[in-house]
């Protein structure tokens, strides 16, 4: 827990000397908040005792220090946040994004970039955003194509003139927003691939007389950065073969001329940037759910631009953690957000049930946080088997007294149950195609798989049992699953065709199902059983 900010200690009393030839920019990045904008407990650091955390009233309070030291020094400074602000948490999502906003216009943000996630309540809801924010909204290659005219969602970029040093920052948003939205939240909206239009306007703002090229991203640096940066050396290898990229990682390699890029999409920080070896681009990410604010100083070259070195502000990372006893809660700030958190709060954290230990999302193939929502949703609808996405089950849930905030920091997005008969043949098929380059695979119940990742793409299925019986191809089957996945989301196109079929407007939240089992089956025991297997060979 040791997070001392080292650089406000040693700087308050004395200003770092550069010379007249040098120029720094403190610059200040926060991504996939999703609404975690309340006070909070770091769990994450330590399950039985955790630390406190203010969320966004500290980071009021850490910014206006940043501010400070950056005003007395001479020093330009940038706050700005690469997407997916609110849909998380009951404060965020109840209050469609307001009560993220009104804190982010508080704390004075000079932009932010549009995340996947400001879809989910529909457009009208991140159009609303834009129009209530202060500050500007740049996603550069989102359009709207309605009645067949072509014109900008939002604005593209900003730029600022800190002394010698004239920065632009360009908004990128992933263009995977069109395949992880549902069809009418992205209605007559076209998503531009990322190479293209992040160098066009590399070009525009050079020849506006930028020095600083600056790319916020809604587009994440990834898990595992050395399997990353294999996939990237065999596509290069291979030719391009599209203008979209997969990752941050991709993108700064293919778009010289970045000077810096911050991203976000992928909820994993990096205390240390990525440095690109070829383009030489640093790319920063920070931690998801408002639990951190990544902050550096940059300092360039005045009269050429050239970035020639940065610093941290906390020891040994660029991720400064939101400890509420190191940075108090900004009373504004909190007062902004607490009056929201105490109208859409109301009984949510009544008990409904115990949990024997921590349910968590860890393993390869199935979790126990996975295997229980699978279950409720199999028990809900009463079908043979049931499925989801792993990337709609968002966190674990805590040891001991459960409640209906509990899952909904599991559940945040108000996804709908339906259910469809289906062949035994078109389960195989199913699963072959989800894991048919080398994914994750789903959560699962009411059936046994076992994978084989090492074998030809098609063939990867090596066992399926449901019901506890050797599948039929020729069988009906009962399949639950969730609105999500019958319009063909994370993968699953082969489901899309099923949706007329499957009753899928019953009403049946996936979140109110999950409550529904736990009040039924409490107390709840974590279940791991072999459920999804993965059996690759080298």
């Amino acid at each position: 827990m040791r997070q001392l900010i080292t650089f406000f200690v040693l700087c308050a009393s004395a200003a770092l000397a550069y010379g007249d030839d040098t120029y720094s920019v403190v610059i200040c990045n926060t991504n996939d908040v999703h609404g975690g904008v309340d006070s909070s407990e770091a769990t994450f650091m330590n399950p039985e005792f955790p630390p406190a955390l203010g969320g966004g009233a500290s980071l009021s309070t850490l910014v206006t220090r940043l501010r400070s030291y950056a005003a007395e020094q001479g020093k330009g400074f940038l706050l700005i946040d690469t997407g997916d602000i609110f849909q998380g948490t009951l404060v965020g999502t109840k209050s469609e994004g307001e009560a993220v906003m009104r804190y982010m216009n508080e704390v004075g943000y000079d932009c932010w970039t549009i995340g996947n996630h400001e879809f989910d309540l529909g457009r009208d809801v991140c159009e609303r955003l834009i129009k209530q924010a202060k500050f500007p909204t740049i996603s550069a290659n989102i359009f709207d194509v309605a009645n067949g005219d072509t014109t900008q969602f939002a604005g593209t970029y900003i730029i600022k003139q800190f002394g010698p040093l004239k920065v632009g920052v360009i908004g990128i948003t992933t263009t995977g927003t069109q395949r992880a939205s549902f069809e009418g939240n992205v209605a007559n909206l076209y998503f531009a691939p990322e190479t293209t239009t992040l160098a066009a306007y590399r070009d525009s703002l050079r020849n506006m007389g930028c020095d600083v090229i600056v790319a916020a991203c809604h587009l994440g640096l990834p898990f595992d950065r050395w399997d990353a940066w294999e996939d990237l050396e065999r596509d290069e290898a291979a030719g391009w073969k599209s203008e979209y990229v997969r990752n941050s990682f991709e993108l700064a390699r293919r778009v010289p001329g970045i000077d810096i890029l911050f991203a976000g999409d992928i909820h994993v920080g990096y205390t240390d940037p990525w440095v690109d070896p070829v383009t030489h681009t640093p790319c920063f990410q920070g931690y998801g759910r408002g639990t951190n604010l990544m902050a550096i100083e940059f300092t360039f070259d005045a009269e050429t631009g050239q970035l020639l070195h940065w610093k941290n502000f906390a020891d040994e990372s660029t991720l400064i953690t939101l400890f509420s006893d190191q940075f108090p809660r900004d009373r504004n700030v909190a007062e902004c957000i607490d009056t929201v958190v105490a109208r859409v709060e109301v009984g949510f954290n009544d008990r409904i049930g115990e949990a024997e230990q921590p349910i968590t999302r860890i393993g390869e193939g199935e979790s126990a946080m996975g295997n229980l929502v699978c279950d409720a949703m199999l028990w809900r609808l009463k079908g043979d088997i049931a499925i989801t996405n792993k990337g709609g089950v968002r966190t674990d849930l805590p040891g001991g007294t459960i409640t209906p905030q509990d899952v909904f920091n599991v559940l945040p997005f108000d996804n709908t149950l339906g259910a469809v008969n289906v062949t035994g043949a078109f389960i195989k098929e199913m699963i072959e195609e989800k894991v048919a380059y080398g994914g994750s695979g789903l959560y699962v119940a009411g059936m046994r798989a076992k994978i084989d990742r090492s074998r030809p793409v098609g063939d990867r299925v090596v066992s399926l049992e449901i019901g506890g019986q050797p599948y039929v191809p020729e069988n009906t089957y009962k399949l639950v699953t969730t609105d999500y996945l019958l319009e063909g989301n994370s993968g699953m196109e082969k489901l899309a065709s099923l949706r007329s079929e499957a009753a899928v407007e019953t009403g049946v939240y996936m979140r109110e199902a999950i409550i529904e089992f736990i009040k039924s089956h409490s107390p709840i025991r974590p279940k791991l059983d072999g459920r999804w297997q993965f059996i690759d060979r080298s």
